[in-house]
């Protein structure tokens, strides 16, 4: 187990003077040392830490790997992702590797024709209260993890496994190597497959939703000419969809598509073969079928999601992120929950709660809102794969409908505000 060293830098002395304010009423002086413990150094550990700090909470967090890394695939950052980062203090140093696209498109997969286009400008930005940037999973951690370093009420720990937790009066988190640390309370990010979330919330496993997904990653040079590579593109198509977008600061192209399929197994970054893709989109018009052909390789994972579970709170230790409300990615919104997740568990902490009732009231006023983003995710997988007439009618009212009653849709997610 090693504790990172943390170099002080502007983005992290300004972060200190405007989060050292609040100090809730049940932690006193003699407790200053007495810290949150977290498990798990993704995304939604560290927005997790970042969170405390800015309620004026220490936090430790043991990550079991043996560095802070992010495997997977770009991700769509809208307004209220934008926010919570602003929030939280890491936007400074997340925005720098962030592209700002100029539209998103949608297009018919086979036919290649536009469906729908909605501009990214300025009109968009004041609309939602913030810009609409895309960047990859790792971007995005390393802006999160340079911000927690900054921060000298933040521990971080490499190498160090959690295996289990004591959640009692006196909360503690168990080790891998035999250790137990003590610590005011518990914040479980360990993910979709959560090694805490039994203890807390009782078996919940995650639900394979029909869909294989695939990945693949690509020099922007290598796009093919045909693709506009400034757009977030959504292709549609019977059985399956295909995203595409640029990503660390226009260094990659990144390309994500889905298909409809039985479930083959758990793994993350599974290799996959051409052979494996291309047949599924083996009427695809020129354009997509050339980006399709474009990566050597793919990696693939089942496209799964968390039922939902009966508590995300007992006593001192609370679920958060995947763990708590993992979902399906078709409304690009897995990465951004976690941040909100964060917001809010800052917003009651400092209110100057006692954490078991913190937790409580977190739980209470995330709910409604993630299982609503899982519901809608698993629709949209449904409405991207339509077939026959179903897809004909999806594509008039998309092509004839216009950008307004989209935007309209998503008002509910974007306009969320810390």
């Amino acid at each position: 187990m090693r504790a990172l060293s943390r170099t002080p830098g502007r983005h992290g002395q300004a972060s200190i003077r405007r989060f050292s304010d609040a100090v809730p009423m049940w932690q006193n002086r003699s407790m200053s040392d007495h810290r949150f413990l977290i498990a798990g150094g993704g995304i939604a550990g560290l927005a997790a830490a970042l969170g405390l700090a800015r309620a004026g909470l220490p936090s430790r967090l043991f990550e079991q790997s043996p560095v802070f890394e992010e495997v997977g695939a770009g991700l769509q950052m809208s307004p209220n992702g934008v926010a919570a980062l602003r929030h939280l203090g890491a936007w400074d140093a997340v925005a720098p590797n962030c592209v700002i696209p100029s539209e998103i498109h949608v297009r018919d997969g086979r036919s290649g024709g536009l469906l729908q286009r909605i501009r990214l400008g300025k009109a968009f930005e004041e609309r939602f209260g913030a810009p609409y940037r895309v960047c990859h999973r790792a971007d995005l951690l390393g802006g999160l993890l340079a911000a927690a370093q900054n921060l000298p009420s933040i521990t971080l720990e490499t190498g160090a496994r959690v295996t289990g937790a004591e959640t009692g009066p006196a909360a503690r988190l168990l080790l891998a190597d035999g250790s137990a640390i003590p610590g005011a309370a518990i914040i479980a990010a360990d993910g979709i497959r959560s090694t805490l979330r039994t203890l807390i919330s009782g078996p919940a496993a995650p639900v394979h939703r029909g869909h294989t997904i695939f990945r693949a990653l690509i020099p922007l040079q290598d796009v093919p000419p045909e693709i506009e590579a400034d757009c977030v593109t959504l292709w549609l198509y019977p059985g399956g969809h295909v995203v595409h977008y640029a990503v660390s600061n226009w260094r990659s192209f990144n390309i994500v598509a889905a298909v409809d399929a039985k479930n083959e197994g758990e793994g993350w970054s599974t290799q996959a073969l051409q052979s494996e893709l291309l047949p599924r989109f083996a009427q695809a018009c020129d354009a997509l079928a050339l980006l399709l052909e474009a990566p050597a390789a793919w990696l693939k994972w089942q496209g799964a999601d968390l039922p939902g579970i009966p508590r995300w709170a007992r006593d001192n230790a609370l679920l958060l992120g995947d763990a708590a409300h993992a979902t399906l990615p078709y409304l690009a919104q897995g990465a951004v929950m976690s941040l909100e997740d964060a917001c809010t568990l800052s917003r009651e902490l400092s209110r100057g709660l006692a954490p078991a009732s913190a937790f409580v009231n977190i739980e209470n006023t995330r709910r409604e809102r993630t299982s609503r983003i899982q519901e809608q995710s698993r629709r949209m997988g449904r409405v991207y794969h339509a077939k026959g007439a179903l897809a004909l009618a999806r594509n008039a009212m998309l092509r004839y409908g216009g950008s307004s009653p989209a935007l309209r849709r998503m008002e509910w997610i974007y306009r969320w505000q810390p």
